[in-house]
C-alpha cells in the first residue's frame, strides 16, 4: 500500500515537473544569477577592500620614509649649524674678545713694576710694592673670571644666534608654497638680513665686554682685597674662592644679556658698519625690502632676547659655568704636583691663574674649554631646544 502510494506521488510530481518545466527552469536561472551576483559583488568588495588596504600600507610606508627623509635632512642641518658656530663664526669673533680683554686688563705694567723692584729694591718702597701686589691680584682674578665668563656667554649667545637662524633658514628652504594664500608673495630672509643678525655677535667682544670687567672688578675685589699674599691656598681653597667671586657678581648684576645685546636693540654704528656684506646690498635693494629686512631682523632679536632671559638659557649657563670652572681648577692642579692638599702661597698662584685666562681664549681649533662646552649634553639639549623652538613665530621658552 506505502509502495503505490509513493509510485503514485513520484507520477505526479513528475507530470507537475513537466507541465513547469519552463517556469522552473526560468526560476533557477534567476535564483543561479543572484546567487552569481552575489558572490561577484562580494569578491568585487573583497578586491577592493584589499587593494584600499594595499594602498594605505603603500601610503604609510611612503609617508614614513618622507618624515624619515625629512628628520634626517633636519638633523643634518642642526648638526651643520653646531659646526658653524664652532668652526667659523666663534673663531672670528674670539681673538677680538681676547686683544679687547687683554687691552682693559693689562697686567704687564704692574709685572714690569715688579721685576724693576726685585732687580733694584730701591726703586719701590715696601708700601708700593705690596700695593702693585695687591692690584696685581685683584686683575689676575680678574681677568680669568671675565675670560670664563665672557668666552662662555659668547659661545652660548652664537649658538643661540645660529640656531635661531638656521632654523629659519631651513624653514625658509622647506616651506611648503601651497600655504601661502592667493596673491601673497612670501619673502625668505635676506641675505643682507642674515648678515645684520650675526652682527650682533661682535657686541659682546667689543663693547659688551667693557661692562663685564667693570662688574666682574668689584666683585673681585670684594672678596680678594682682604685675603694675604702668603696665606697657604689648596686646589680646594680656591675652588672656594672662584665661586665666592661668581656668586657675588651674580648676586650684585642685575643682568647680564646687557654684555652681550644692547639695552636698545640696536647695534652701534661702527658695528654695524662692519657687517659691509649687509650695508653693501642697500644701494641695490628697494624701499620696501629694506622694510621688509627690518621688520624680520626685529623679529629674529625678539626671539633672541626671548630665549636669553629664559630659565632654559639661565640654566645651560650654570652648567656651562660649572664644567669651565672644573676644567680650570684641573689645569691649575698641575702645579700641585699631585698633592692636592698641598698648601702654596697665593702670590705664587697669580701668575698661573693670569696665564689661564689667556688659555681660556686660545684658538677654538686649540681650546679644550670650548671643546668641553660643545660636548656638554646641557650645552647639545639647549641648543637642540632653540632650534626646535624657533618656527618663525615668537618664542615662549619660560
Amino acid at each position: 500500500m506505502t509502495t503505490l502510494l509513493h509510485v503514485a506521488c513520484y507520477n505526479d510530481l513528475k507530470a507537475w515537473t513537466k507541465k513547469h518545466r519552463r517556469r522552473l527552469l526560468v526560476a533557477a536561472g534567476v535564483v543561479g544569477a543572484g546567487v552569481g551576483t552575489y558572490y561577484f559583488v562580494n569578491s568585487m568588495r573583497a578586491r577592493a577592500k584589499a587593494r584600499e588596504e594595499r594602498e594605505e600600507r603603500q601610503s604609510a610606508i611612503l609617508r614614513k620614509e618622507a618624515e624619515d627623509r625629512a628628520e634626517a635632512q633636519l638633523q643634518s642641518h642642526f648638526e651643520s649649524i653646531q659646526r658653524i658656530s664652532d668652526s667659523t663664526t666663534l673663531p672670528s669673533v674670539l681673538p677680538h674678545l681676547k686683544t679687547r680683554l687683554f687691552e682693559l686688563v693689562n697686567l704687564s705694567g704692574l709685572t714690569e713694576k715688579l721685576m724693576s723692584g726685585k732687580e733694584d729694591p730701591q726703586i719701590l718702597s715696601p708700601r708700593e710694592k705690596l700695593q702693585l701686589w695687591q692690584e696685581l691680584k685683584i686683575l689676575s682674578f680678574t681677568r680669568t673670571v671675565c675670560a670664563m665668563w665672557s668666552v662662555t656667554l659668547l659661545d652660548l649667545f652664537i649658538r643661540t644666534q645660529l640656531n635661531i637662524l638656521g632654523r629659519h633658514v631651513y624653514i625658509d628652504t622647506a616651506r611648503d608654497m601651497s600655504v601661502v594664500k592667493p596673491g601673497e608673495l612670501y619673502k625668505p630672509l635676506s641675505m643682507s638680513c642674515q648678515h645684520k643678525f650675526i652682527a650682533f655677535a661682535d657686541y659682546l667682544p667689543h663693547k659688551g665686554i667693557d661692562g663685564l670687567i667693570r662688574d666682574v672688578h668689584t666683585s673681585v675685589e670684594s672678596i680678594m682685597k682682604s685675603k694675604p699674599l702668603k696665606e697657604p691656598y689648596r686646589i680646594a681653597d680656591l675652588r672656594d674662592v672662584f665661586l665666592q667671586i661668581q656668586q657675588s657678581f651674580q648676586k650684585s648684576q642685575g643682568n647680564w644679556v646687557q654684555y652681550v645685546l644692547p639695552e636698545d636693540g640696536l647695534l652701534p654704528e661702527d658695528l654695524a658698519a662692519a657687517s659691509s656684506a649687509a650695508d653693501a646690498a642697500r644701494s641695490s635693494t628697494s624701499d620696501s625690502s629694506l622694510a621688509d629686512d627690518e621688520e624680520k631682523l626685529e623679529q629674529l632679536m625678539f626671539e633672541t632676547r626671548n630665549v636669553l632671559i629664559s630659565n632654559e638659557f639661565a640654566d645651560v649657563l650654570a652648567s656651562a659655568l660649572d664644567a669651565v670652572l672644573e676644567a680650570v681648577l684641573e689645569d691649575l692642579s698641575t702645579i700641585y704636583r699631585g698633592n692636592l692638599d698641598a698648601g702654596i702661597p697665593l702670590a705664587k698662584l697669580l701668575p698661573p691663574v693670569a696665564s689661564t685666562g689667556s688659555t681660556l681664549m686660545e684658538h677654538p681649533d686649540d681650546n679644550r674649554y670650548i671643546q668641553i662646552l660643545a660636548q656638554l649634553p646641557q650645552v647639545q639639549s639647549f641648543c637642540a631646544l632653540v632650534y626646535s623652538s624657533s618656527t618663525g613665530e615668537d618664542v615662549e621658552l619660560e
